[in-house]
């Protein structure tokens, strides 16, 4: 009777023991779940890259830019580029460009459609952007576009001494070779303003200023019916679209994106070959 007894007393304790241990090892399992939850929802997603200056602030009115770069392709008709010549033996060409990236966010939309519909473009690229999205530019390259210095940080050049300029654009010109291995020959001035004086410093850094035909707005939070009526009224052979990959606040470039496979499928049908900026001065 007492070896029933003590036999009896020991199960007992053994299975106290057994759920003890089960329940504080699910315990330790619920807290760790808990804190893994924790982690989770203290991780904070990277913020979209905005700019940092206002393009409207310094921009020129749409008719006072044409005049100025007018003069300057006047002036220096083998540096100074708004257009490319037409040529009657070639199909139609045109050229996308995007200002200002890369970005986070933007940048790697416009570049899945310009995948989609097959079709190359040209990213003037401010210097510290490309230094804070390096992959961004390597798959801009990877994707068969191609590249342009647009200044280090979008300054008002023409505030600026002689070697504050040439800092601005061999600065970027060293981080998109140290990230690409290529060097461009294509600048971009910011605002699209630009002095005499420093088309020529730029050329002698060996550069050609290019600017374009064809302006979107699309900067100032331009919807894209009205993107899209800009470029079929100002389009022709041979001519340079202007948009941006990096906006002042969320949402500015929206209508870029619902622009942009409208604007090739336009221009597709009217006969035009998407081209990029080397592409279109060969």
């Amino acid at each position: 009777m007492n070896r029933r007894k003590i036999t009896f007393v020991f199960c007992f304790l053994f299975c106290l023991a057994s759920l003890f241990a089960c329940t504080t090892e699910r315990g330790k399992e619920s807290i760790n779940n808990q804190q893994v939850g924790q982690k989770k929802e203290n991780v904070t997603p990277k913020p979209i890259a905005q700019k940092n200056w206002n393009e409207g602030d310094f921009r020129l009115s749409k008719a006072q830019h044409r005049q100025q770069v007018i003069n300057l392709n006047q002036q220096f008709p083998d540096v100074v580029i708004y257009k490319g010549n037409p040529n009657p033996n070639l199909k139609k060409r045109v050229a996308l460009t995007f200002d200002d990236g890369p970005d986070n966010y933007y940048t790697p939309r416009i570049l899945n459609i310009l995948r989609a519909k097959g079709v190359h473009a040209t990213f003037f690229m401010v210097g510290k952007q490309a230094k804070s999205y390096p992959d961004m530019v390597k798959r801009i390259v990877a994707e068969g576009n191609a590249i342009g210095n647009h200044s280090w940080d979008h300054p008002k050049l023409w505030t600026l001494s002689k070697q504050q300029v040439m800092q601005e654009i061999v600065s970027t010109q060293n981080e998109i070779q140290q990230i690409t291995g290529q060097r461009t020959t294509l600048f971009r001035p910011p605002y699209g303003r630009v002095t005499p004086a420093e088309v020529t410093l730029i050329h002698d850094l060996g550069y050609r200023v290019i600017d374009w035909s064809v302006d979107t707005l699309d900067w100032a939070g331009t919807p894209a019916p009205t993107i899209l009526q800009y470029v079929k009224r100002e389009v022709s052979p041979g001519g340079i679209i202007l948009e941006h990959c990096l906006a002042g606040h969320p949402g500015e470039l929206n209508g870029t994106l619902q622009a942009l496979p409208q604007i090739i499928d336009h221009l597709k049908a009217q006969g035009y070959e998407f081209v990029t900026i080397p592409t279109l001065l060969s």
